[in-house]
């Protein structure tokens, strides 16, 4: 195991410690490692419905996956297209149509058992509203890969990830997620402090080719959640 460990402290006093509380701890000589348990992500398009509840409310559910170039430059587009997406939806889904309270966009990739990426789109809305306003999800998404991301966009992403950053570095959670990621994927950790230049580089360009390398409308999983028909006999059915 790696104990990461942040904070406020003086290193010449802590040894002291680690060397009596963590390096007397029982070892068993095995180096921890993942394993393979053989969870793949479906293949082409697959949709379900789930009938659920009885409220007047509806959940689309919208993942992309497919393989992944694993390196830091990759996932930091594949973040920042996200964000940019979600900006759109929440002006079309939200503020445009009136559809929905809150539409979200996650991507995020990942090393083990293989490079692989995911991204997610959500959204609650009226159950009669979602086949109108997954389609306008889809436009947005196939404009994004086209047309690439807006000025006005890329600027309020890049100056929310500044702010953000500035944030992040004051915060001993932040340190102590980094350093173990970084440590796990045996990158450099003075990267970490190298942050502004990829914002500074990031383009329009950029993200609408990542937006059409990531969104593969031949290869995605769409499941809608609707509430139950009263007297269906198929009400309470969840996922084939």
């Amino acid at each position: 195991f790696t104990f990461t460990l942040v904070g406020a402290f003086d290193p010449e006093e802590l040894l002291p410690l680690v060397e009596r509380y963590l390096a007397a701890l029982p070892s068993t000589g095995r180096d921890e490692t993942w394993r393979d348990v053989g969870v793949e992500p479906p293949t082409g398009v697959v949709q379900r419905t789930v009938r659920k509840g009885l409220e007047p409310k509806g959940r689309q559910t919208l993942i992309f996956t497919g393989e992944f170039d694993f390196d830091r430059e990759n996932r930091y587009t594949l973040q920042s297209m996200t964000e940019v997406l979600r900006n759109m939806l929440r002006e079309i889904l939200r503020e445009d149509m009136g559809g929905t309270y809150g539409v979200g966009a996650y991507g995020s990739g990942s090393r083990e058992p293989r490079e692989r990426y995911s991204v997610r789109v959500a959204f609650g809305s009226d159950p009669e509203r979602l086949d109108e306003l997954t389609e306008a999800a889809f436009s947005a998404i196939d404009s994004l890969a086209t047309n690439g991301a807006s000025e006005d966009n890329l600027a309020k992403v890049r100056e929310t990830q500044r702010r953000q950053r500035e944030t992040d570095l004051e915060e001993n959670g932040f340190w102590l997620s980094v350093l173990d990621v970084y440590d796990r994927n045996e990158e450099d950790l003075r990267l970490i402090l190298d942050y502004d230049r990829l914002v500074d580089g990031l383009t329009a360009e950029a993200i609408g080719q990542a937006a059409a390398l990531y969104f593969d409308f031949e290869n995605y999983v769409e499941v809608r959640l609707v509430p139950e028909a009263k007297g269906d006999p198929e009400a309470a059915s969840a996922l084939p």
